[in-house]
């Protein structure tokens, strides 16, 4: 790993649509709630176990994350090796099944390797944190959150794979993962609670309009700018 930059690396199926999400917005958190200093050398990544290699990200995924203030327009598909891995010091995945394929790469990622709903569970769970200001505590926090993980956990770990199915899929899948990802910048990067409760009730009832496939249509944002 390279101790002066602090890597997440989110993983589902083709990077397209959950993954994608989940790195767009966590790269914005990242910049929008840690001192400066530290987000400089943040880097948010994300990955495929079986990913269309250079796709952009999914358009109806890329209006979620553009209404909740992150913008995926220059997401391309990464297919996930063990170098990714190896150098993250987070690991997230999009099901439990996804998890054992990560580990099956690299066993001795098991205390950095969480599901997304998994993570914000536990994240959930500890003292609301002011934003570190050095990539030790951000390191420090990652252990905290693994060091609390209750064994034998059967909490529904799987957010939905909405690739092939309806524009409500896509909706869904805003709900399951967003609002862990949420509880895990609380834990991380100090994101206050009125915001994270703020991110829950945005995607509980949005109605994301989707464009079809040939078209784009314009989107109101939520969250902080900048």
């Amino acid at each position: 790993m390279d101790r002066d930059v602090f890597t997440v690396l989110v993983v589902c199926q083709g990077n397209v649509n959950r993954s994608a999400l989940g790195a767009v917005l966590l790269e914005r958190w990242a910049h929008w709630y840690l001192p400066k200093r530290a987000a400089e050398h943040v880097r948010v990544t994300s990955a495929g176990l079986g990913a269309p290699v250079g796709s952009t990200m999914g358009r109806r995924a890329k209006v979620i994350a553009e209404a909740l203030g992150a913008d995926g327009s220059r997401h391309r598909a990464a297919q996930i090796t063990e170098g990714h891995i190896r150098v993250a010091d987070l690991v997230l995945v999009s099901s439990s099944r996804q998890r054992n394929s990560v580990l099956a790469l690299v066993p001795g990622a098991l205390t950095r390797t969480f599901t997304i709903r998994e993570a914000g569970r536990v994240a959930a769970a500890m003292p609301e944190w002011p934003a570190p200001r050095s990539l030790a505590e951000l390191r420090a926090r990652v252990l905290a959150i693994a060091d609390s993980r209750v064994a034998g956990d059967r909490g529904d770990d799987d957010i939905v794979d909405p690739q092939g199915k309806d524009d409500e899929a896509y909706r869904q899948m805003a709900r399951e993962e967003v609002p862990p990802l949420a509880e895990l910048a609380g834990a991380l990067f100090g994101m206050p609670r009125a915001e994270i409760a703020a991110y829950r009730e945005a995607v509980a009832t949005a109605q994301y309009v989707f464009p079809p496939a040939d078209a784009t249509a314009p989107v109101r944002t939520q969250g902080r700018q900048g």
